[in-house]
């Protein structure tokens, strides 16, 4: 790109105020002025372009038509005089020495500015043109010489002057300006491309492998210069033009600063940014899922991820966007940080069909909690509790009302804390080997938000148990008396309740555990999800019963005999009734219940853990609940209610549809489908029953969309949960200074390994380049 096309030379108030001033020489002229006739401005960088100006003097032929013309000067024995008062005066050819820009029209008797004719265009170089030296032309011969001095020194004239000069230039080599740069000078471009080939990818693969790409110390003499220069240099060993720029370009324009890194991760994560929000726009409906959490500098950062059905793979994905800071953590900041990002992305707040949040109150709130504020902006975008958040308040509940399982969780871990002191967890693994574990297994730490979690640590505590119980017995007899009283204090815990306990919940969380792992893929409809909630609430009512508790005891009978615990099987004493209770019948209990017998445990914690359970079950995963997701089985091919109108016609009415155009489709999709299973088609889920409708999406336009939207709708936010897991391996202790716009970049290039890979590094440089025209380094 020629220089002159790129450089602006701002005028300042000095030189306009000094342009003004010599303008008025020229106006105090007593020859009349034209004024400049309108027309197309010409642009500096064609001849053509010049000679095609619109303007008076190009339409006089004693004057040159276009640049590659030159000044014309016609030699004449004596050239029209003037009166100017008393005196005569006419062009002097000695002009042309000191201004060789002047050129002198004979039929006009007046002199132009070659320069400002042609290479002084209406382009966005910030300078006008004086009509006097291009359109009407200078005569005030008696001024002449402060005149052209004026013009000479005017900034807009030095523009045009410097645009001539190298315009002449490029003639005298023999290319024009519309042609290839010379072979010199497109060797030094792919010189130049070529080392920043070496420069993006080392970015990439740290950006995509997660790790740290800036060192402590950067110096060319330090032992670690960090993972982006090291990676640099070693593909500069396979690499001799890398290698050469590395070591020979100034500091300048090697490229390495951290800004220039800065702006090439984000000239990635916005062409990233650009194919989702493509893939948006084509799928037509999105659904939004958003969390917030706090990073390591104490920051709390909102994630933006978005749901929608990818119409190449027909599969429905779920996409991170950004990671914006929460200005404040009330509702109306939220939803304002929400829009922010999605307008940010170019994605249409309007095409949104559902939200996804937890259940904190700020979020979820009826009447002000950020899905009301985003309902009222958009009617049609329906709230969903995550499915996975539901999960877990139900085992929380399940937990907190039954004192029996309170109990055995806080035994849990209690278990944990005095098993990872060094000198306990050294005997414990000892252990481990002496009854010829397969493995050495840890013991879990419970977390108090993820209950699902909770049947590592069950599993952890049920397979090591007679490893637990060895240790134990070990450290009773230890010499420091804060262990010996910790192990006599913890083995008190270890009974036959205890082993009860570990073997019932490690049977339910097994069940709850295969619903966890299932919601968190992105591929679960919300149909699927309630079917899904519908078997594990079926499965452990079939736990509830006498036969499984038999064989629970017994289990735990044979895990205590194989670890030595003991097993204490009180007899239930005889009831004595009060003397002053004599000679009535009594019929209500008159002794406080007790967990004395193994019946006893039978009624105040296994039947109370179970009906909690299913109650809580059934309360939070009721699709029914809601009246526009009750159309939802409609729209599935196993359901009894399969196009069943009365069923799906809330959700249609909800998101537009009318129920003329849906019955006609429904009849229509009925006979469509009978021809299918003749031909032996068969289809049983809403993803087959779209990809069988997608070529007639034209015409079954209502149908098609609701069951686009019953795939779009989401079940969990575990894909924000999963960004966060991103937010704490990029943002560390050793990196918790870096800011928010890098966060982001790089968090969407490590979450989209594959699509940061996939981008064109030609287009990478070609965007970074674009970005300033000023470059260093010619990549142009």
């Amino acid at each position: 790109m020629d220089r002159y096309l790129i450089r602006k030379n701002p005028r300042v108030e000095g030189d306009v105020q000094e342009e003004e001033k010599r303008q008025e020489v020229v106006d105090d002229s007593d020859v009349e002025q034209e004024e400049e006739s309108p027309g197309p401005s010409s642009q500096p960088f064609t001849s053509t372009e010049g000679a095609a100006a619109s303007h008076d003097a190009s339409t006089l032929g004693d004057l040159s038509m276009n640049a590659q013309d030159g000044p014309k000067i016609p030699t004449l024995h004596k050239y029209p005089t003037r009166m100017f008062g008393v005196q005569q005066r006419s062009f002097c050819k000695g002009w042309m020495e000191p201004y060789p820009w002047l050129e002198y029209s004979v039929s006009q008797d007046a002199v132009f500015c070659f320069a400002c004719r042609h290479f002084l265009g209406g382009g966005g170089h910030g300078f006008h043109r004086e009509p006097t030296y291009t359109t009407s032309g200078f005569h005030n011969w008696r001024k002449a010489t402060a005149s052209f001095k004026g013009h000479h020194e005017s900034m807009g004239h030095k523009f045009a002057m410097e645009a001539w000069t190298e315009f002449k230039l490029k003639a005298k080599s023999g290319s024009k300006i519309t042609n290839m740069l010379d072979k010199g000078h497109s060797v030094l471009i792919q010189e130049n491309r070529r080392y920043m080939m070496g420069v993006v990818e080392s970015l990439r693969y740290t950006a995509c492998q997660g790790i740290a790409q800036r060192g402590h110390i950067e110096d060319e003499d330090s032992a670690n210069r960090g993972n982006f220069r090291e990676l640099l240099s070693v593909i500069g060993k396979f690499d001799k033009t890398v290698q050469k720029k590395s070591d020979n370009n100034p500091s300048n324009v090697k490229y390495v600063h951290h800004d220039v890194q800065n702006e090439i991760i984000n000239v990635m994560a916005e062409m990233i940014r650009k194919q989702l929000r493509d893939e948006v726009k084509d799928a037509e409906h999105f659904a939004i899922l958003v969390d917030e959490s706090k990073d390591i500098s104490k920051k709390e950062q909102i994630s933006v991820i978005v749901r929608y059905l990818n119409t190449e793979s027909e599969r429905v994905v779920e996409e991170f966007l950004h990671f914006t800071p929460a200005d404040g953590l009330d509702a109306n900041s939220l939803f304002a940080s929400i829009k922010q990002t999605l307008s940010r992305c170019g994605i249409d707040l309007n095409c949104c069909v559902g939200q996804c949040y937890d259940g904190a109150s700020v979020m979820s709130g009826c009447n002000n909690g950020v899905q009301e504020l985003f309902r009222r902006e958009v009617p049609q975008a329906v709230y969903i509790h995550c499915h996975a958040h539901r999960l877990n308040l139900v085992l929380v509940d399940c937990v907190h009302n039954v004192d029996a399982a309170a109990e055995f969780f806080e035994t849990l871990q209690t278990l944990y804390k005095f098993f990872s002191g060094s000198v306990v967890h050294d005997l414990f693994l000892k252990k481990q080997r002496e009854l010829s574990t397969a493995q050495r297994i840890e013991l879990k730490r419970l977390s108090d938000t993820r209950w699902a979690c909770q049947y590592d640590a069950i599993c952890a505590v049920k397979r090591t148990l007679p490893a637990i119980i060895a240790t134990l017995r070990d450290t009773v007899r230890d010499k420091n008396a804060k262990r010996r009283t910790e192990a006599k204090s913890v083995s008190s815990l270890m009974d036959e309740q205890f082993v009860l306990h570990l073997i019932l919940f490690e049977d339910v969380f097994r069940t709850t555990k295969f619903m966890s792992d299932a919601l968190q893929s992105p591929n679960f409809d919300l149909l699927t999800a309630d079917d899904l909630a519908q078997s594990v609430i079926t499965a452990i009512s079939e736990k509830r019963t006498d036969d499984n508790w038999a064989a629970i005891r017994k289990q735990a009978g044979d895990m205590c005999v194989n670890t030595g615990i003991a097993t204490v099987h009180r007899e239930k004493r005889q009831t004595q009734t009060a003397k002053h209770l004599e000679g009535f019948i009594v019929e209500a209990p008159i002794e406080r219940p007790g967990m004395g017998s193994m019946d006893e445990l039978k009624t105040q914690s296994f039947y109370p853990v179970l009906d909690r359970l299913l109650m809580e079950l059934r309360r939070r995963f009721s699709i029914e609940a809601n009246g526009v997701l009750a159309g939802l089985p409609a729209l599935s091919p196993n359901h009894p209610s399969f196009l069943d109108k009365q069923v799906i016609l809330p959700m249609a009415r909800h998101y537009g549809v009318s129920e003329e155009n849906l019955c006609a489709e429904l009849h229509q999709v009925r006979r469509l489908l009978k021809r299918k299973e003749e031909q032996g088609c068969t289809i049983n889920s809403n993803q087959e029953f779209l990809s069988l409708m997608r070529p007639y999406k034209d015409a079954f336009v209502d149908l098609y969309k609701l069951i686009s939207i019953s795939l779009t709708l989401p079940v969990t936010s575990a894909s924000c949960e999963r960004s966060f897991s991103c937010l704490r391996r990029l943002k560390s202790y050793l990196r918790n200074s870096s800011g928010d716009g890098r966060t982001s970049d790089l968090a969407l290039l490590a979450i989209n390994p594959l699509r940061a890979r996939a981008l064109d590094i030609d287009r990478i440089i070609d965007a970074f380049a674009l970005n300033h025209n000023n470059r260093r380094i010619v990549l142009l």
